[in-house]
């Protein structure tokens, strides 16, 4: 896709396919950071790659509200750490690429209704705080355009098991 960047569809499409960029690699770092213990804010002792669960400190001991009991229940669960370090490699990467914007999408709109019922109602607004704002932009990202710049999406579309299975478009 050639972008018209004289125009206010080009240049807002180009601004979107940034935000998407930029989205994917929250997730991309959340995924590196918790596999090897960066620092920021996993300390190399809890790295995934050094034994550690991705999701036993932050359930046991951060989650608060009505499903404060369900989430501890699941701390340190080795399938959902596995199912939370897929989602964040998966769908981080796709949004990166422009892949699969279907797809991305609903994961991001997912894995983050998750993460704000962690915390409910959230510390610094009773009702919105940033996991409804990645959940709104990653939305407007689909609905207008973001993933048709700067991205493979054009390539991807192409690709037959992309043509037979239209969820993966």
């Amino acid at each position: 896709m050639v972008l018209d960047l004289e125009s206010d569809r080009g240049r807002g499409e180009l601004v979107l396919g940034i935000l998407r960029i930029v989205l994917g690699f929250m997730l991309i770092w959340a995924f590196l950071d918790k596999f090897l213990g960066l620092g920021m804010p996993t300390t190399p002792e809890a790295a995934m790659i050094n034994g550690g669960s991705p999701t036993e400190y932050y359930l046991s001991n951060l989650v608060s509200g009505p499903l404060e009991g369900f989430y501890s229940s699941l701390a340190g669960n080795p399938a959902l750490d596995l199912l939370l370090m897929a989602g964040l490699l998966l769908v981080g990467a796709a949004m990166i690429l422009g892949v699969a914007s279907r797809l991305s999408t609903v994961g991001m709109c997912v894995m983050m209704a998750l993460m704000f019922s962690l915390e409910m109602p959230p510390d610094d607004n009773p009702l919105v705080d940033y996991h409804i704002v990645y959940i709104l932009a990653s939305i407007v990202i689909y609905y207008l355009g973001g993933y048709g710049v700067l991205g493979l999406d054009g390539r991807w579309s192409e690709l037959s098991i992309v043509k037979r299975f239209p969820i993966l478009r």
